[in-house]
This record gives C-alpha cells, structure tokens and sequence, in this order.
C-alpha cells in the first residue's frame, strides 16, 4: 500500500464487480512495475568502476555517484547538502575540496578499497594531494582523502549540468516551476507566441524545412526555439510582455535584486531576444524595490544657488545654537550665535540648555539691537525657538522677515554653521581641559575672530561693522603708518564707501568660486510640480525598535506639490507627505530622488515588502464619507454617523489601489 501511494495511485473499493477487479488488477501491474524497472537510477554494479562528479556553490555542495552504461553515464545516487555559514567565507578552494571530502565519506562503503575516477569543475584539486602549506581543516579533510584510489581529470564546468543543479538553491531553481506552472502555462504559452512573433516563426518555418544555415544557429525542443552558442544554448523569448516580464523577474526579482549588469549576466546565460539589455535596463530602474532600497551613489541633486550678498552691514544675519556638549560650572550648555552676513562680524552668548523662547529674544535684543538695531532678515534652522509663534510674533513686530532653511538641511544656513567650526577649532586652543570655562573664553573668541581679516571680505569684521579696527597690543609697539580720518568728515565717508565697494567685489569673486567649487559634485534637479519623488528615510521619523540600518533608504513615492523660492529651478520643494509622518513638508532636492515608472511591463509581479502579522500598513488617508444611520424610535440622542475611509496603503504606488 506504501508503494501505491508513493506513486500515486488510488485503489479503488469496489471488489464485487468485475470492472473494480480490473481496476485493481491494473493498479497492481502498474504498481510492480514502478518497483522492478528503474527509469534514471541504476543499482551499482560492483564489476563497474565508479565514477564521482562533484561541485561547490555559495549556496551548498553537490555531487553524483555513476556507472558507466553503454556510451552515456548512468547515475547511481544523488548527494546535496547546504553549505554552512562558516564555510560560506572560505576561498572556492576550500570549498571544492570540502564537496569533495563529503561525498567521499558519504560513499564510503562503495568506494573505499577500489579505484574510481573523481570529475572536478576546478583545476587546482587537481593537485590537492601535493600542497606544502595546508591550514588544520585542509589537513583532516586531505588526511580522509588520502585514503581513496582514484584519478581527478577536469571536467569543464558547462558539462557539469547535473552537480550545478544539486549545488545551487532549490527555490531558485524550482522557481519558475512553483510559482509561474512552467509546465503547464509557460510552455504552451511560449509555443502559441512563436506562432504570433514574425521573427520566431520564420525561423521555426526554416528549421522545419530543413535549412542548414538555421539548423547551425537554432534548435526546436520539444516546441520550444533555442539558439545555440558555443557551450550554451539559451531560450528564443517571443514578441510577448507577460512572457518577457516573467523571465526579467526571474532574473533580476527572483534574485535579490541585483543591479542592472548582474540581471543582464542572469538573461545572458538563459535567455535571448532582440531588445533583451534595453529592457533589462528599463526593467531594473523602474522596480520599485530597487528604487526605495538601494542607496544613490551618483552626485547628490541641487545646485548650489547662495544667497545675495547683503547691500550694507547689520541688515541681514544668520543665528544658531552651538552645543558645546558639556554643562559648564555657570550652567551654560549652548552658545547662541549670531553673525552679520555682510560684515562677518558675530556674538557668541552662553545659554543654559533649557532656555525659554522668551530668554533667547530677550538674549538678542541685549545682546544686538541694543547696538546694532533692527535687522531686514534672519537666516535660521528649525530650532524649536525659532519655529514658536513667540519668537515669529517678536521678530514680526520689528519688521524683520525670518528664512529658516528646510528640514535637516543645515547647508542653507552656511555661514552660521561656518562661524560654529571656526568657534570650536579656537575652543580647543583656550578651554582647560576640564571644559568648565567654555562660557567665560566666548567674549575672548568673539574678540579674537572679529579682529582677524575674514577671507571672503579681505577686512577683519570690525573694520567693517564698526567703522574702525580695535587697537591690539602689538599695535602699541609699531609706529602709526595710515593717518585716520574722523568719523562725519567727507574723508572718512569716502574711505569707507570705497572700502564697502572692495569688500563687495570680493565677496562675489569668493561667492563665484565657492559655487563652481560645488556644483562639480552636484547635479541640477528638473523636479516639477506634479511629479513623484522618493525622501530619504533619514529625513523622516524612526520607528520603535527599528535599526535604521535594516530600513529601506528612501520613502514614498509622493507628490511634489510645490516649487520653494522664486526661481522655477530653486532647489527646494514642497512635498505631500502623509499626516501622520509629522514632519516639515519642504525637502531640498539632495534628500529627494526621482521615481521612475513605466508601463511596458504590466505583468510584473508584485514588488510590495512582505506584511507584518498579516496586517498591511496605511500610509495616508485619501478620502471619508458618512455612512446613513438609521434613527432609533423615541426621543433618544441621534446616534453619530459612521465614517467610511479610503486610505492609501504603505509601499503602494499606484491610486488605483486605494481602499
């Protein structure tokens, strides 16, 4: 009953009649037959000498134990195992020779006493029992050898067919069969497209009229078209998207998504087809897997477009807040910074780490307009002092309009993060090492940056901002070699006039060459409204115990609803991000990445990530309706509408999936 069901076959119940004898008897006959005739394997023949195949992959080793039958070989048993992880590291040496070791030792009992022939895919087992230097698992496994008879003659790897297969993942090579019926479907499907494809069945015609110049270049199988190449024969694909689609996702989904050249390298082996690369490319840079988990490695997007250079000093500032990461012994954990954009002058003020927003306008008020007055604009990240509405209501009631740069995008305010590298580098040269007095040496480093000429401008900021350089102590030793004018005279109007027009002209050759510095490694982003992009993963919130290594790299695809700034190619964008995410919707073009689609391939397969507990994630909601209630009896409350959601699932791009 065993053998009956190995094969099978089901023994019908009915012995009264006649019919449900035959049946049996049928069953029977068929069932002594499976048992007593072999249709691959042989049993050994001990008169024979045996001959063993072997090979490794990254995946496991194979190997094959045959007789020779006649002119062809005949194989006697099967051996595949998975290569371990420890291995997995080992040189291929290594690992032929381990294949090698195993299926020695697993047919021990037919080979051990005898010779034997061993048929090795890698030159250099040919000389294994000759190695001078061995490690200590080389050794045992060359010790356990040493004790067989056999001969190793190479055997090239494209007339290994047998041991590849036993070597490499058995979902990879079953794929086709257990996902996509090939024996049932793909096969007939192949078969009717040669039919329709012009190209294919003219070939097919030629073969069957025996033309010799088609026969040299092709093959028909079984109904299927092959075009033969020294040491390979690879699959004729028809004029056919779902059949086209499927051998690229085999190729490229099936396989870890490999980039564009390793899925050519997986079709080139396998398959043929007129346009095959251009679709294989097409095919990678539209898959939606590749496009929200792998890394960008080209330039980053966006132009480096700074801001104008200011007309006059004290009008236009940049700020920001320094952690110094240590609290010092006055309680102070931040310097607040503040710098003029024109005239590089700055303040450096101490603040505790919780300082209020009421704190900080009070801090810049005492500290600038006191002697400075009120500026046309302030330059800013988004600090949560400088998003509050105190802190807006403040700056509006004086006139002054605030730019804050984008999410996570610090380069936008570049001259405040310059004049922090600059206070910290001096830090490093005054504080003890202790750092308790980081608080007391910021009016020594003000004074000490404003008084030294700046690159950009060729003066030092104080010449600048205040009309006049501060006398040093080496001054006192040198002699007066510039008379000075006095401030109010024409003079001293005209010195300064035509200093403020040199520093002018210097900033913009600075300016002019810090932008052709840049936009060498930058490329112009050509994003417009309506368009969908990718956010980088890191511009948005992290999930609880999720390592943000293991995340995907990008987000989305969402839309651009909005071009920031004046210029139609600024650099900065607003973007639908979903409620929930709670983050600033403006993203500069360098956290962005276009996403690309196409519709040639309509039947690729799925490419959403696997779900979590069999639960799909939402994304956003799209969209709500009242459901109608019907009104109890009575004078009772209304009972509340019932809302209905359309929302838009994690990872799905396209609105038509939208439930």
């Amino acid at each position: 009953m065993w053998a009956g069901s190995s094969t099978g076959i089901r023994l019908p119940k009915g012995d009264d009649n006649p019919s449900g004898r035959d049946k049996c008897e049928a069953a029977f006959r068929h069932l002594k037959h499976a048992l007593t005739y072999y249709e691959v394997l042989k049993l050994p023949d001990p008169d024979k000498p045996f001959i063993v195949i072997t090979d490794a992959s990254q995946y496991g080793i194979g190997a094959v134990l045959a007789q020779q039958e006649g002119p062809k070989l005949r194989p006697v048993e099967y051996m595949s195992k998975k290569m371990s992880s420890q291995k997995l590291a080992k040189s291929t040496y290594e690992k032929e020779l381990y294949a090698v070791y195993k299926a020695l030792t697993h047919w021990r009992h037919y080979l051990l006493g005898r010779f034997f022939i061993l048929r090795i895919d890698h030159q250099t087992l040919r000389w294994m029992r000759t190695q001078s230097v061995l490690s200590d698992a080389l050794k045992r496994w060359i010790e356990v050898i040493d004790q067989y008879d056999f001969d190793p003659p190479y055997l090239k790897g494209e007339y290994n067919k047998v041991v590849d297969a036993l070597s490499r993942r058995p979902d990879f090579s079953g794929a086709l069969i257990t996902e996509f019926d090939l024996m049932d479907n793909v096969t007939q499907s192949l078969v009717e497209a040669y039919r329709k494809d012009q190209f294919t069945s003219e070939i097919i015609r030629r073969l069957e009229a025996k033309d010799k110049k088609t026969s040299a270049e092709f093959e028909l199988v079984n109904g299927l078209l092959f075009l033969e190449k020294p040491g390979n024969k690879r699959l004729c694909v028809p004029n056919s998207e779902s059949l086209r689609s499927l051998y690229l996702g085999e190729c490229h989904d099936a396989t870890v998504n490999f980039r564009y050249k390793k899925t050519a390298a997986n079709l080139l082996h396998r398959f043929s087809w007129p346009t095959m690369m251009r679709d294989a490319q097409l095919y990678v840079e539209t898959c939606q897997v590749c496009q929200r988990d792998k890394p960008r490695t080209q330039v980053p997007l966006g132009l480096l477009k700074p801001l104008p250079i200011p007309e006059r000093p004290g009008e236009h500032m940049s700020m920001d807040f320094m952690d110094t990461l240590i609290t010092n012994k006055s309680g102070m954990h931040h310097i607040f910074v503040i710098v003029d954009r024109f005239s590089k002058y700055a303040r450096l003020i101490a603040m505790p780490e919780t300082a209020k927003t009421e704190y900080v306008i009070r801090m810049f008020k005492e500290n600038w307009v006191k002697d400075f007055g009120l500026p046309k604009s302030i330059v800013s990240d988004r600090d949560v002092q400088f998003t509050s509405e105190l802190w807006k209501a403040a700056v509006a009631e004086q006139g002054t309009q605030l730019q804050m740069t984008s999410g996570n995008h610090p380069e936008a305010n570049g001259q405040a993060e310059q004049l922090n590298r600059a206070v910290q580098h001096l830090l490093r040269h005054y504080i003890k090492p202790n750092q308790v007095d980081s608080n007391e040496k910021s009016a020594l480093i003000a004074n000490l940056y404003n008084n030294v000429v700046h690159s950009a401008t060729g003066v030092s900021p104080n010449s600048l901002l205040l009309t006049f350089k501060p006398r040093l102590p080496l001054d006192f030793l040198l002699p007066e070699n510039q008379t000075t004018a006095a401030p109010g005279t024409l003079e001293f109007t005209y010195r300064y006039e035509q200093k403020m027009q040199q520093v002018v002209e210097q900033m913009q050759k600075a300016q002019a060459a810090m932008i052709e510095s840049e936009n060498r490694h930058r490329r112009p982003s050509t994003f417009q409204v309506g368009d969908r992009v990718w956010v980088k993963a890191s511009e948005l919130g992290q999930g609880h115990g999720i390592s943000r290594k293991l995340m995907p790299q990008y987000f989305g695809p969402w839309e651009v609803l909005d071009i920031v700034g004046t210029d139609p190619d600024g650099t900065s964008y607003v973007i639908r991000i979903p409620g929930h995410l709670r983050t600033y919707t403006v993203f500069h073009a360098s956290k962005l990445a276009p996403f690309k689609k196409t519709d040639q391939f309509s039947s690729r397969r799925s490419m959403l990530p696997p779900t979590m507990d069999g639960e799909a994630d939402i994304d956003d909601i799209v969209d709500h309706r009242e459901l109608p209630v019907s009104r109890p009896a009575g004078r009772g409350r209304p009972p509340k509408p019932k809302l209905q959601y359309r929302v838009r699932f994690r990872h799905h791009t396209d609105p038509k999936e939208d439930r």
